[in-house]
């Protein structure tokens, strides 16, 4: 069982580090627009989906209760992608990925909402204080606005929108999780194809690569995710998810220079109580 516990913190660390990755090799990509970032991204990930189904013969189906959660799925998670390509353009790694880190509160409320599941009192005041957090990043100054991080926080917003919607597909045994992520990938690269045909910019053989690697950094981190909580219930392993905002600090730091300032640090650990109140609410739920 500890085994088990720990192969699945380790593939959950490893996830978290592939996104960090992933968002710097989306910045090193440089200055092009972010549709065109994301085009890559979604590409790799329905071709990998696209070759798990043809090795393992899993045939391609959407049962009729799957549809409206499966629509839910792809609109939900193809605004979050464009939120937060354009968020880690705009913002330091570590700003953007805490926002995007947001998620799993979102989905409490979403859930409460459109699952019917209840919200206990804890639950409420860890999405309080990790609101709060990320209102130091949306108002880095008094009365200044921060769009970049309020589109960041719409991205945690969808992200959450988009877990709820995958529960509900969950609930069906007739989906198998390579077709969703096939189905969505496919969707959101056709939408992304529009303004990339109408608005393309040409790139050099180096932002291509870093492109084709952030694509493939999240493909990994995607299926590492999937497979960590096979070994674990998220009550046991999913503070450890909350790595992402490290090694993106770490990244940021190394690669770009970025040294946060006092408002982030506050944004930073506020959010890092609230899922580590949130991580302890769990456990002693035994959910």
């Amino acid at each position: 069982m500890a085994s088990q516990k720990n192969r699945g913190i380790a593939l959950l660390v490893v996830s978290s580090f592939c996104f960090a990755l992933m968002s710097a090799f989306v910045r090193l990509a440089g200055d092009l627009p972010f549709f065109q970032k994301v085009l890559f991204r979604n590409a790799v990930s329905m071709v990998t989906a696209g070759t798990v189904i043809l090795t393992r013969h899993i045939p391609v189906r959407v049962p009729k209760d799957c549809t409206v959660p499966l629509f839910f799925r792809i609109a939900c998670g193809t605004i979050a992608v464009f939120c937060n390509y354009y968020a880690i353009d705009h913002l330091m790694l570590a700003n953007s990925n805490s926002l995007s880190k947001l998620s799993p509160f979102f989905t409490i409320l979403f859930a409460a909402l459109f699952l019917g599941e209840r919200v206990s009192r804890v639950q409420l005041g860890c999405i309080a204080l990790a609101l709060t957090g990320s209102m130091f990043l949306i108002f880095p100054d008094l009365g200044t606005l921060g769009f970049s991080a309020a589109v960041g926080l719409l991205g945690g917003v969808m992200s959450g929108g988009t877990h709820v919607a995958l529960r509900a597909l969950r609930r069906s045994s007739e989906i198998d999780s390579s077709t969703i992520v096939l189905i969505f990938s496919a969707v959101s690269t056709l939408i992304v194809l529009i303004p990339c045909v109408l608005c393309w910019t040409p790139m050099t053989g180096r932002q291509t690569v870093c492109l084709l690697l952030a694509g493939s950094s999240c493909a990994v981190a995607q299926y590492a995710l999937t497979n960590a909580y096979r070994y674990a219930p998220p009550k046991d392993i999913s503070i450890y998810d909350s790595t992402q905002i490290l090694f993106s600090g770490l990244l940021g730091y190394l690669l770009f220079r970025q040294v946060p300032g006092l408002t982030s640090w506050i944004a930073y650990l506020l959010i890092l109580a609230a899922s580590l109140l949130l991580f302890l609410h769990y456990r002693r739920e035994g959910r």
